[in-house]
């Protein structure tokens, strides 16, 4: 039999040329895979750094990014707001909502409200305590996501909004595999949609919130 070639590693070990050829990855395919190890860290970590400056705003209301998120949901969704609505919209368990608002509520915030005519489900209204944290944090938090955006052009958003798009399509196909995702993203932009045009007051706004601090 003849010897399989050895060739002297630039470190000076000796190695097979044929279990070099067999283990190193294609380049192609190597870049693939650190363009998306890439963008997904960059993804996560863009998270976390959002969130945690919106945690920073907030605080200064007494109010955590959740319980922001919770007070949109019922000042601006149509009467009657369940956990189970909140939870659809902000992509958490119902046992997560409820924990979150258990908390508003010993904080004074929310109001828990069993009048519908499931008598096992609640609504849940904003207390006058929530409306006084509520108000001056939403253009708080309009002039935060403006800072954090005003490196980007209309087309650059826009552009964006697309990737975003595809990237949480896909993501929803592989966590609910059996669900018809069209009916979720319809729910989805109806909400946006709705939520927006409701709050494009506060946005509008903003600048005279903030020529007042000035």
């Amino acid at each position: 039999m003849r010897a399989t070639p050895k060739e002297t590693s630039p470190q000076g070990r000796t190695r097979s040329s044929k279990g070099s050829q067999m283990s190193t990855p294609m380049p192609g395919k190597l870049e693939g895979k650190n363009l998306t190890v890439k963008a997904l860290l960059l993804l996560h970590r863009t998270r976390d750094m959002v969130f945690n400056l919106e945690d920073r705003v907030f605080s200064e209301f007494g109010l955590t990014t959740e319980q922001y998120t919770v007070l949109v949901a019922i000042k601006y969704f149509d009467d009657p707001v369940r956990p189970t609505d909140i939870g659809r919209w902000v992509g958490h368990k119902v046992n997560t909502v409820s924990m979150i608002v258990d908390r508003m509520v010993k904080a004074g915030l929310v109001k828990r409200i069993r009048d519908l005519p499931d008598r096992r489900e609640v609504r849940l209204t904003i207390t006058s305590k929530g409306e006084q944290a509520f108000k001056p944090a939403t253009p708080a938090a309009w002039s935060l996501v403006e800072g954090i955006m005003s490196s980007l052009s209309d087309e650059d958003k826009r552009a964006l909004i697309k990737l975003l798009e595809k990237v949480r399509d896909k993501a929803l196909e592989h966590l609910s595999p059996d669900v018809d995702t069209r009916e979720s993203l319809s729910y989805e932009a109806t909400d946006l949609s709705r939520l927006m045009k409701r709050m494009s007051k506060y946005a509008e706004g903003s600048d005279d919130t903030r020529r007042g601090r000035s």
